[in-house]
């Protein structure tokens, strides 16, 4: 360093002493300086007189592309970092234009700083790692010993990376700032202990879940399968194919007795060798008693997202309540959180489409459709993916503790503010969004019911509120208090989808709170006590059953119950005939086997129009297809169809669960978005997938129906028994000869019979 003080003023003058006038011009001081900042010069000018001029790279006073200096020496670095990005900074005496002196200044991109990683150790293998620091931007590259992981941007202070590490030890995580004057943070340690060792495979399902005698194929889904796994019937190994960890194929013969009762079973080779438990199956001659291809397929509309041909087999084979509980038992298809919301949608829409656990799909939808969150205000995946997972943990678990983890979801505290809500202030309220729609969207709606659905009247024949404004304010009020999870232990914290809401006591109101039918909350309770108080009221209300029950009857079996199926369903929410209330396993049951819903002959209020998600996706399955994931242009095709995916337009969903068919007495959501617009969108959209066209997102095998093109009954039955299960009306029947025959070739044929019979209203209305 220059022996002089660097805290001089800016133009110091000294005596012209003959001597001096040889000397040159010294500028403090060189260095790094983080793109769009500031750095003061200084200049000792032993020169009389001492006036200097200042420039960058040669240009008086700069310029915006490598920065600028004011008179006295103040450089403004660019808001863009130049590829050359080290710059030169001169003072030029104005008197000895030959005398100067510079500094060297770099310019660098903003210098990350990385805080914490959470969690900080793990055992080998992938893993997410949430990161805590500042100055993160889109581009910031996240590195973990020396490897570049996934990054995705959350906030200035917040940023995800998914990588891998398979050896224990410690290792160095790293942010950079990338481009001209990368600036890379200074690193924090992360400690990998060993891989677990894998555990054993597990069995879950077997399908089919019978056999005949002679050559069958298994499908065993489970986990913990590798390559060179082996399926054994009975204990003798088959020819097995490995697909996936969670998923084997085999293929084998057998003579056994009807009636007996296999062991199928699945063995790891070394050097982690072992062997799984036994899943049973039986020799089975025929079908299921009292099964029709018409039962099976009303009832995988109903419990799927519409027939496969594969389990309209199964279903043959099995019956109504074995394949009902055989799927009440599968375990979760697990929802992973993507990088992007868009990838979201399509691994949703994916997993609707192909899941084996297909009535747990089904009533993630109808719970979707009641407890609603939206992607257009949730607008990155974190934000809206664990809401999802939420619902399909408990798709078959209990109505209040949905309500309980719905309430402490950080995806629920941004979309209706729940977060951050604080007692009242001289200028400030709670909040009372997701309060008020706690109460007339997600339990009990606005009226008092009946255990059959209908409304409750007064004297004076008009329907009885359940709550008024002022409930609202109680429940607002002891609602308060819940912050995002974060470093701050004590007061709130920013947007953290990370985990749970979390309670700060200091922003609770802890005044007494009168909730619904005058249940008081004590003064004095804590921010858990009132939430755990506010759940248990409305959890009891009388309103719940058959609110719940209306809601997940329309969403899966019929638009229009009699009041006596609500009722029925009702019950089984109040008491699953074990003491329990809210069990939605027994209420999922319950629907489907009620004997309205198990009532194969249509009437003229039967039934339920396909939404556009539904029957795009039960058309594909039932000719053999399946939307595939990870291509997201499939999202954007239910867009103009009224039904975004994860994006419904309000917290009222897509469509009201009381909206009326036009012109008619009875109920019809669904039409609420079937204009003549979303009609012909949707016609455009089965005429892409039959030709091909829809970007290849939803692959069908239209092979069956092209053995036969040439022969119209054929044809016609065959689009019949995939479609409509040999309900097709005579009258359908000769519109559809008329037309096939006007066709010139069979591509033609075949696309007329599959186009015109799922445009039509048999197919387009759930019967």
């Amino acid at each position: 360093m220059h022996s002089r003080s660097l805290f001089r003023p800016l133009c110091l003058l000294f005596a012209a002493a003959p001597w001096a006038y040889a000397q040159n011009i010294e500028v403090y001081s060189s260095g790094n300086v983080e793109k769009g900042t500031t750095r003061q010069l200084s200049a000792y000018v032993p020169l009389s007189p001492n006036t200097i001029k200042w420039s960058v790279n040669g240009v008086d006073g700069g310029n915006s592309t490598y920065g600028t200096v004011s008179s006295n020496g103040l450089y403004t670095a660019p808001t863009i970092v130049p590829a050359a990005n080290a710059v030169i900074v001169k003072a030029t005496s104005t008197a000895y234009p030959t005398k100067s002196g510079s500094a060297t200044l770099t310019i660098t991109q903003k210098k990350p700083n990385v805080w914490s990683s959470n969690p900080s150790s793990f055992p080998a293998g992938t893993k997410t790692l949430s990161i805590n620091g500042s100055n993160f931007d889109a581009a910031t590259i996240i590195k973990v010993g020396g490897a570049t992981w996934t990054a995705t941007y959350v906030s200035p202070t917040s940023i995800k990376a998914t990588g891998s590490i398979a050896t224990a030890g410690t290792y160095p995580l790293t942010a950079t700032n990338p481009g001209n004057g990368a600036a890379t943070s200074s690193p924090i340690n992360i400690t990998v202990t060993a891989a677990p060792p894998p555990p054993p495979p597990a069995i879950s399902l077997v399908t089919p879940g019978s056999i005949q005698q002679g050559a069958y194929s298994l499908t065993v889904a489970g986990s913990g399968f590798v390559a060179g796994s082996q399926v054994l019937f009975n204990g003798t190994a088959i020819t097995t194919v490995y697909v996936s960890p969670s998923t084997l194929t085999a293929t084998g013969s057998t003579n056994l007795a009807i009636g007996t009762t296999i062991p199928i079973t699945v063995s790891n080779p070394a050097p982690n060798a072992a062997t799984s438990n036994a899943f049973n199956i039986k020799v089975s001659a025929t079908p299921a008693p009292n099964m029709s291809k018409l039962k099976a397929g009303r009832l995988l509309e109903q419990a799927a997202f519409g027939p496969t041909p594969a389990l309209i087999d199964k279903v043959l084979q099995d019956g109504t309540d074995a394949w009902i509980n055989e799927q009440l038992a599968l375990p979760e298809t697990v929802f992973a959180v993507p990088a992007s919301i868009s990838d979201a949608q399509s691994q949703l829409l994916h997993r609707y489409g192909t899941a084996p656990d297909q009535l747990r799909q089904r009533m993630i939808q109808a719970l979707a459709n009641i407890v609603v969150i939206s992607a257009n205000k949730n607008i990155y995946a974190p934000e809206i993916v664990p809401y999802f997972q939420i619902l399909s943990r408990n798709a078959f678990g209990n109505y209040k503790t949905l309500l309980e983890e719905i309430a402490v979801s950080p995806q629920m505290g941004k979309y209706l503010d729940h977060a951050n809500s604080a007692k009242a202030t001289a200028t400030t309220s709670p909040n009372e969004n997701f309060p008020r729609e706690l109460l007339q969207l997600f339990s009990i709606g606005l009226y008092q019911l009946n255990p059959d659905g209908t409304n409750k009247l007064d004297p004076q024949g008009q329907p009885i509120p359940t709550y008024n404004q002022a409930v609202i304010k109680e429940f607002a009020r002891a609602l308060t208090g819940w912050t995002y999870p974060g470093s701050n232990a004590t007061g709130f914290n920013w947007e953290n989808f990370s985990g749970p809401l979390q309670p700060r006591d200091a922003y609770h109101d802890t005044g007494a709170k009168t909730l619904l039918n005058g249940a008081v909350l004590p003064a004095g309770q804590n921010t858990q006590q009132d939430m755990a108080g506010v759940i248990n009221n409305v959890f009891n209300h009388p309103n719940v059953g058959p609110f719940i029950a209306l809601r997940l009857i329309r969403a899966t079996v019929m638009s229009n119950p009699s009041p006596a199926y609500v009722q029925r369903i009702s019950a089984v929410f109040d008491n699953n005939g074990a003491g329990v209330r809210g069990d939605l396993k027994a209420l999922a049951k319950a629907v489907l086997t009620d004997t309205e819903a198990r009532n194969d002959t249509a009437g003229a209020a039967s039934g339920r129009l396909k939404d556009a998600i539904y029957h795009i996706l039960a058309f594909t399955r039932a000719l053999g297809g399946a939307p595939i994931n990870g291509n997201n242009l499939q999202v954007y095709n239910f867009v103009n169809m009224q039904q975004a995916i994860m994006n419904p337009p309000s917290v009222f969903g897509y469509y009201s669960p009381f909206y009326r068919i036009p012109k008619q007495p009875l109920f019809g959501p669904e039409f609420q978005i079937y204009s003549a617009s979303e009609s012909v969108v949707r016609a455009g959209m089965f005429a892409n997938i039959l030709n091909g066209q829809a970007s290849g997102d939803f692959p069908v095998n239209l092979t069956p129906y092209n053995a036969v093109a040439g022969n119209t009954p054929a044809l016609i039955d065959a689009v019949d028994q995939a479609l409509l299960y040999g309900r097709m009306s005579s009258q359908m029947r000769a519109a559809l000869t008329t037309a096939v025959d006007a066709q010139y070739d069979n591509n033609g044929r075949v696309f007329t019979a599959l186009y015109l019979t799922a445009l039509s209203g048999q197919y387009a209305v759930q019967y």
